[in-house]
């Protein structure tokens, strides 16, 4: 019944692959990690679209052989994501030293001319806000944070890219957590090239219910991370991917699924299973 039904439509979603092109512990949630023609090979080869590229110091990657590799593998790129800028470069929007906030920003308009430059679509703000370190003056940080994103969005105009604010939970950052305060944070902002982006596996932790969250984002709603509880690929984990799924439908979401997922090593399965097991889901909704 499964190989009928999909063989008589259209598949839903498109569906990307985050890769790291540069080494990372072995726990680091990047789905595929190595050079960009093989981490290219490999997410065509488990059924994937497009990469999601987790980088850090953008210009020390040539913009021309990124898109070669995808293009010949027939892939294209969703976002940009830029975790490692916090992570391994301490850049963060909200620092009290204006000398780290200004470098961050740069270091962001930098990511924002690569996208262009491969053609992708956004870039995330995510990890490099950085945590509120006395919410007896949240809005002071909440206003750092705005002042950038607002130049950033103005940097953006005019070159097809969109910001995507991601929800992250209160284990990781302690505010922007759950999808409404999130959501309200972008509404707040009202610009339309910035756009909440959204993670299963945080809100497992922030959100009760997946597919109202979907709902209540809406037209707002520009990128998507599917990633089990556990942090493995979609179906490795325990939670129900379906109402995820109908609920995209249901708000008519075209932008792109990115598998966020602890690595796949050369040689498993797991990517590509996950991405079956979700074209078999498309079949249910």
């Amino acid at each position: 019944m499964y190989n009928t039904v999909m063989s008589k439509r259209k598949n839903l979603y498109r569906y990307s692959v985050l890769c790291a092109l540069e080494e990372l512990p072995a726990a680091y949630p990047a789905t595929l990690k190595g050079g960009i023609e093989d981490v290219a090979r490999r997410a065509a080869a488990a059924g994937a679209s497009a990469m999601e590229l987790h980088i850090r110091d953008p210009e020390k990657y040539d913009g021309n052989e990124l898109a070669y590799a995808a293009i010949n593998n027939s892939l294209s790129f969703s976002v940009i994501s830029t975790g490692l800028e916090y992570v391994l470069n301490r850049l963060i929007l909200i620092d009290d030293d204006p000398k780290i906030r200004n470098a961050a920003v740069k270091r962001l308009k930098e990511h924002i001319d690569l996208a262009e430059m491969i053609e992708c679509g956004g870039v995330v703000i995510g990890m490099m806000r950085g945590s509120i370190p006395d919410f007896a003056k949240y809005e002071k940080y909440e206003g750092r944070l705005t002042e950038a994103v607002l130049e950033l969005s103005d940097y953006a105009a005019g070159k097809q890219v969109v910001l995507l604010i991601e929800g992250i939970n209160r284990y990781v950052t302690n505010y922007l957590c759950g999808v409404p305060e999130t959501l309200a944070y972008v509404r707040k902002l009202d610009r339309q090239n910035i756009m909440i982006h959204i993670d299963t596996h945080q809100m497992n932790i922030e959100d009760s219910d997946f597919a109202e969250a979907i709902r209540m984002c809406g037209e707002k709603l520009g990128y998507v991370h599917l990633s089990d509880n556990n942090r493995a690929c979609p179906g490795g984990g325990n939670i129900d991917f379906l109402p995820v799924l109908r609920a995209l439908s249901e708000i008519s979401f075209k932008g792109f699924l990115g598998l966020e997922s602890v690595e796949c090593p050369p040689g498993s399965e797991a990517l590509k299973t996950s991405i079956e097991m979700l074209r078999g889901l498309e079949g249910e909704i």
